[in-house]
C-alpha cells in the first residue's frame, strides 16, 4: 500500500510539473523561420543571435559550397602540417574532430559608411549547422588552419569596410566514434542541415547541401 501512494504521488507531481510547462509555454510565439538556398544572398537586417547590443545590419551573408571530409584530409585541403610535438588536437581530446562539414560562406558590408556603433560587425562564434537531432559547433583550430591570414580568432567579432566583401571557412565538426552523442556521416547526408545566421526577431536559416 505505501508502495503504492508513492507511485500515486510521483505520478501528481509528474503531471503536475507537465501541466506548468505547458501553462508557461502556452502563450509563447515562436520566432519566424526565414529558409534560404545555397548561392543566395541573406540580409541579416536588425536581427540577432543572443543579446541587444548585437548589430549586423548592412551585412549579408551568402554560402557558395559545402562538403563533408575527413580531418587529415581537411589539414591536406589547407595544406597544414601539423607539428608532431605539439598537435592541434590530442588523440584522446574529446573534442577531436573525425570529421568536418567544411562550409564556405561571402560576407558582405553593404553599407555605405561605417557604423559608429562598438558592436556592430559579425561573430562566427555563434554560427552553427542544425539538423532534425543534432547541432554542430565550429572548431576554432580549425577556423584558424582554413582562415590563416585572419587577425582575429573565433571568438572575435569583426568589421568589414564599408562596401567591400571577404570569404571565409567556417569547419563545422563531428567525431562519429564519439562516446557521448556520436554523429554518423549518414545521419547528416540523408537530413536537411541548415546553417542558422539569426535567431530573433527572425530565424534566418541557409539549406546546407554538401
Amino acid at each position: 500500500m505505501k508502495k503504492f501512494l508513492i507511485l500515486l504521488l510521483c505520478l501528481a507531481f509528474i503531471i503536475g510539473v507537465g501541466i506548468r510547462i505547458w501553462y508557461v509555454n502556452k502563450d509563447v510565439e515562436l520566432p519566424p523561420v526565414h529558409t534560404f538556398k545555397m548561392g543566395e544572398e541573406v540580409a541579416i537586417e536588425d536581427n540577432i543571435f543572443l543579446d541587444d547590443f548585437e548589430n549586423m545590419d548592412g551585412y549579408t551573408v551568402t554560402v557558395n559550397n559545402a562538403e563533408i571530409i575527413s580531418y587529415d584530409a581537411y589539414l591536406a585541403k589547407y595544406e597544414y602540417q601539423d607539428d608532431p610535438d605539439n598537435p592541434l588536437f590530442a588523440e584522446d581530446d574529446f573534442l577531436f574532430p573525425e570529421m568536418v562539414y567544411d562550409v564556405e560562406v561571402t560576407i558582405k558590408n553593404t553599407n555605405k559608411t561605417d557604423n559608429p556603433r562598438e558592436h556592430s560587425g559579425i561573430n562566427f562564434i555563434n554560427y552553427y549547422l542544425i539538423g532534425t537531432d543534432f547541432e554542430l559547433q565550429i572548431s576554432d583550430q580549425l577556423y584558424r588552419v582554413a582562415n590563416p591570414d585572419l587577425e582575429t580568432g573565433l571568438t572575435d567579432g569583426f568589421r568589414l569596410r564599408p562596401e567591400t566583401e571577404m570569404d571565409f571557412r567556417l569547419p563545422f565538426y563531428f567525431s562519429p566514434s564519439a562516446i557521448v552523442g556520436p554523429i554518423q556521416v549518414k545521419d547528416i547526408t540523408s537530413d536537411q542541415v541548415y546553417l542558422v545566421v539569426s535567431l530573433y526577431p527572425i530565424v534566418n536559416q541557409i539549406l546546407v547541401e554538401s
